[in-house]
């Protein structure tokens, strides 16, 4: 299968221009602790469709004791968790989602891992909006997640419903 083309560069996203932080994103998804994907989104683009949302990676993550002792590698399912994070976020930005309305995984299709991603590494989750359904509670969203330096670490959909 090809790469697919970079949704965008990430050198045009610095990672000290926040548009929303880490607590903003709270507000409207509601993933706590351990188990919220994103540290700041960098860019809503509305009239181009896309978010761009950075995630900052510890040194002393949940999973970096157990997942590959003594090389820790970010776990393949938070990639696909992060990748539902955002298109929440964009839901919820872009599309005046309705806040009393949970948006759960209906689905993953062809997710793809193309690098590996480690303690201190920074990645950026972009994507963009294939359909969006306030009525049906319905989105599908297709993303990638990149490093700093451009190179692709993973790609596919998501499907969201609301509950």
């Amino acid at each position: 299968m090809p790469r697919p083309t970079l949704l965008v560069d990430p050198a045009d996203y610095p990672l000290d221009k926040v548009l929303l932080d880490q607590e903003g994103c709270k507000g409207l998804i509601p993933q706590r602790f351990e188990f919220l994907q994103v540290t700041s989104v960098l860019a809503s683009l509305v009239e181009e469709n896309i978010i761009v949302v950075h995630r900052h990676l510890d040194d002393d993550e949940f999973w970096v004791r157990g997942h590959i002792p003594g090389r820790p590698i970010f776990p393949g399912v938070l990639m696909v968790e992060g990748m539902a994070q955002v298109a929440a976020l964009q839901s919820r930005l872009q599309y005046d989602s309705d806040l009393d309305k949970f948006i759960g995984f209906g689905g993953v299709d062809r997710i793809r891992f193309r690098s590996m991603v480690v303690p201190g590494d920074d990645i950026l989750i972009v994507g963009h909006m294939k359909k969006h359904d306030n009525n049906r509670g319905f989105l599908r969203w297709e993303g990638q997640i990149l490093k700093t330096d451009g190179t692709l670490v993973a790609d596919g959909e998501i499907v969201g419903m609301a509950f």
